[in-house]
C-alpha cells in the first residue's frame, strides 16, 4: 500500500508513546514496530490474527500513529503519567522512507460499526482487514503501518533519520524541574539546540485561562 493522493494530504503524524520508547528512537534512530498480540484492544488484536491465517502470513508487526489533533484519549489511552510523551513526524519524509520497505503497508485506518459489518451482503475485504476498527475508536484517527513477514522475528525495526521528527511534547504531568533537565537531555540526543521540545498545555493552558480571566 504505497502513497496515494490520500497519505500525501497528511502533513503530521502523531506517535503517543512514553519516554523509553522515545529515548530508544533517539538514540538508536529506529522506528520500532510489534507484535499486534500484544495489544489490549482483542477486538483490533484478534482480527489482526484473523488476517494473518487468512493469508497465511507468520509474522506481522505494525505501530499505531495518529494523523488528526491531540485529544485527551490519546493521552489518557497512549501516553499516561509523568513519562508520557508525543512524538510528530513529518509525513512526507516519513512516507519517502516506508515507501522503500519491503513487505510494509500504510494507510488510515477505516471505523465501523458493528452493525454495519454484520449486516454487510459481501464479503469481508481481507486486504483491508488491518486497517479496520470498531467505531468507537473513531475518535484516535489512527494511522497505521504494518510489515508482513515469513521469518521468527519478535518485532520489526525501520531506520530513520532524527529530521523526520517536527517536534516532541513531554506530559503536563512531569514536574517542572524535571522536565527543564529532560528537555536538556533530549536536545543533546537529537544533536540539535534548537529542536522543537516542549511540554504539553492540555491540562492547563494559560493562555486559555487568561482570556476568560481579562474581561
Amino acid at each position: 500500500m504505497k502513497n496515494t493522493s490520500r497519505t500525501r494530504k497528511i502533513k503530521r503524524l502523531n506517535r503517543f508513546t512514553t519516554l523509553p520508547v522515545l529515548l530508544d528512537l533517539l538514540q538508536r534512530k529506529k522506528l520500532t514496530l510489534l507484535n499486534p498480540k500484544l495489544w489490549d484492544d482483542k477486538n483490533d488484536s484478534e482480527v489482526i490474527l484473523a488476517y494473518k491465517e487468512k493469508k497465511n502470513i507468520k509474522n506481522l508487526f505494525a505501530v499505531c500513529l495518529s494523523h488528526g489533533d491531540e485529544t485527551i484519549h490519546h493521552w489518557k489511552t497512549f501516553s499516561d503519567g509523568t513519562s508520557g510523551c508525543l512524538i510528530e513526524f513529518n509525513a512526507e519524509k516519513l512516507f519517502e522512507i516506508i515507501d522503500k520497505v519491503d513487505n510494509l503497508k500504510h494507510g488510515k485506518v477505516i471505523y465501523r460499526k458493528l452493525s454495519d459489518v454484520e449486516k454487510a451482503d459481501s464479503p469481508i475485504d481481507v486486504d483491508k482487514m488491518p486497517f479496520t476498527k470498531r467505531w468507537p475508536y473513531r475518535c484516535e484517527e489512527e494511522y497505521r503501518i504494518i510489515v508482513e513477514s515469513n521469518t521468527d522475528e519478535t518485532f520489526f525495526e525501520i531506520d530513520i533519520p532524527l529530521d523526520v521528527i517536527k517536534r516532541i511534547t513531554i506530559s503536563q504531568h512531569m514536574p517542572e524541574p524535571i522536565y527543564a533537565t529532560l528537555k536538556n537531555h533530549l536536545k543533546g540526543l537529537r544533536g540539535d539546540p534548537k529542536s522543537r521540545i516542549n511540554r504539553s498545555t492540555l491540562y492547563e493552558n494559560k493562555r486559555w485561562i487568561n482570556r476568560f480571566k481579562t474581561d
